[in-house]
């Protein structure tokens, strides 16, 4: 018996129903205030980074063999967006999962991106890599979390969600500063090894 794929009934619902047409579709003054909230939590945060932790961090990216970067939903691809841009600027760069990263050992830096501290799978690893002697680098918004206890070295985010009008869902704020922290930590090294962003582009993905 052939069976016939019918489309699905297509229901609509009033307008009304999803719209309040009583005011504007775009209220664009409280977009702007939005980004103005988004953009001065970020830099209150950012301002309050440690950074002797950061130079330390740096310095350690420099000198190690190579990078692993780790972490959980958005902060995890955040730290993939920094493990590419390490990669075009030369440095012996990986992401932690993929079926090419190679095993950590002695020297190299493991750098664990999370906002609680608590996922189970930053925490193996964590346990992982100083059982293999590497270094480990977590960045966080909670300093007594048990990832932080586990890291040689903690970058904690002081994100504290204020009581605005519009307040900043889940970990946004921790996920915008880490975000904006790793560029500036790219920014840095750029202007500390000479790499060109010409340089940079030569090792660009060209298979696209």
């Amino acid at each position: 018996m052939r069976h016939i794929l019918r489309p699905f009934a297509q229901t609509s619902l009033p307008r009304s129903s999803l719209i309040n047409t009583d005011t504007p579709l775009v209220d664009l003054e409280k977009f702007r205030e939005g980004l103005g909230l988004i953009h001065s939590h970020v830099k209150k945060v950012l301002s309050g980074v440690d950074e002797k932790e950061t130079a330390e961090f740096v310095e350690s990216i420099s000198s190690c063999r190579r990078i692993f970067h780790s972490g959980q939903g958005r902060s995890g691809l955040i730290a993939r967006c920094f493990a590419m841009r390490l990669m075009h600027m030369g440095f012996s760069s990986c992401v932690v999962g993929e079926t090419t990263t190679p095993a950590i050992g002695a020297k190299d830096l493991l750098i664990l991106c999370s906002c609680s501290g608590r996922k189970k799978g930053s925490l193996q690893l964590a346990r992982q890599a100083r059982q293999s002697g590497a270094i480990i680098f977590v960045l966080t918004a909670e300093s007594d979390s048990p990832l932080a206890r586990l890291a040689h070295h903690l970058i904690f985010f002081p994100v504290v969600l204020e009581k605005d009008v519009l307040r900043e869902p889940l970990g946004s704020l921790f996920e915008q500063s880490l975000f904006l922290y790793l560029e500036g930590v790219v920014l840095f090294l750029m202007g500390k090894t000479g790499i060109s962003e010409e340089e940079m582009l030569r090792r660009h993905a060209n298979l696209e």
